[in-house]
């Protein structure tokens, strides 16, 4: 692997996204972190590296709840964005909820890898990693 594999994580949380961002460069110090705190700012930021033709993330961890535009939304702008994407991209729909509403519509966008519940894990991370990168990790 010539690239550093590329991490997105969006949520609202600041904490949680520092938090985050240790418990993934603990698995591993090759593994590049990109955070932002809403929905827009990551849309905006994926529609950048596919314009540029720069390094898009391999996995994207998107928060549901996030004022201006909250996963949903930015689901729904990733859709527009995923005809111009070539490599493959895995989004894990991260959220403190169980509701089975919440866990239904996300089953509904063929975008999502995952839907994982909060507080994810260095386990669970380890896990999802180790499902992307297989020989690699």
């Amino acid at each position: 692997m010539d690239t550093k594999p590329n991490i997105l994580l969006v949520d609202d949380d600041e904490l949680y996204l520092y938090l985050m961002e240790k418990t993934i460069q603990q698995l591993s110090k090759e593994l590049i972190v990109t955070t932002f705190t809403d929905g827009e700012q990551a849309v905006e930021y994926i529609a950048e590296c596919t314009a540029q033709k720069m390094e898009l993330p391999e996995v994207i961890f998107l928060d549901i709840n996030m004022p201006f535009l909250d996963g949903w939304g930015f689901l729904t702008e990733f859709k527009k964005l995923k005809p111009k994407i070539i490599n493959n991209i895995n989004i894990y729909m991260v959220s403190s909820s169980m509701r089975d509403s919440d866990i239904k519509r996300a089953s509904h966008f063929e975008e999502l890898t995952g839907y994982v519940v909060k507080p994810v894990n260095k386990t669970q991370l380890a896990e999802i990693f180790k499902k992307i990168y297989q020989e690699n990790w």
